[in-house]
């Protein structure tokens, strides 16, 4: 087998690898952990006259692949949030959700860098891409939700919310133990403090909805 064959098998091998690091699951409470290869995998060689690519591991691939894939489910739900419910603050916290796009572009960017394929864009009521863990919404639950109104919308749209975003901070932590990107760790620090931020004031939301009545 040629060099080039060499390197060829061994880049699937890592994104066979991300894939199954994001399966490992992440409990709704923000305190769980997923699983990540730490055995770094080298950039492959780069064409005469171009920069050589950023050192990367399995783990950043598969912190990159899931926090876009719980993103773009995130934004998705955003979108349902003004019709169904009169909730003043469930309408701000998902206008802010669906007006960030930054982090985003920055993990897409850093794909390219890698020459990974960016994971393609969440389809509502689809069932999630295989491996993923509790953070993505199956598609009985979408199909469920986009029947809701009022009180029963916004319950529902809280606990799945809470669940995508305990998903992406335990990615975060992930790649903070295992991933090797300089890049991808600088950007799960940063991810990391918004995305704790966010999930405290969803569950004081739930927590207020439980104890003072609904507010739709």
């Amino acid at each position: 087998m040629t060099s080039q064959h060499l390197r060829l098998a061994a880049g699937a091998a890592v994104t066979a690898a991300a894939l199954a690091a994001c399966g490992s699951g992440a409990a709704s409470s923000g305190t769980g952990g997923v699983s990540g290869p730490a055995g770094s995998s080298p950039a492959g060689s780069s064409p005469a006259g171009t920069a050589p690519a950023a050192s990367f591991n399995a783990a950043d691939v598969a912190f990159a692949t899931g926090m876009l894939r719980l993103r773009s489910q995130a934004q998705a739900m955003a979108g349902l949030v003004a019709g169904r419910t009169a909730n003043g603050q469930l309408r701000r916290f998902a206008a802010t959700v669906r007006s960030r796009e930054g982090d985003a572009q920055r993990m897409r960017g850093l794909m390219r860098q890698w020459d990974e394929p960016a994971p393609a864009p969440y389809v509502p009521g689809t069932a999630p891409p295989a491996g993923m863990g509790p953070g993505m919404m199956r598609g009985q639950g979408w199909r469920q939700m986009v029947r809701e109104h009022g009180s029963e919308f916004a319950d529902h749209w809280l606990d799945v919310m809470i669940a995508n975003r305990s998903a992406q901070i335990a990615l975060c932590r992930t790649e903070l133990r295992s991933g090797t990107s300089p890049q991808a760790r600088a950007l799960a620090r940063q991810v990391l403090a918004r995305r704790q931020a966010g999930l405290a004031q969803l569950r004081g939301m739930h927590h207020d909805r439980e104890h003072q009545g609904d507010h739709d």
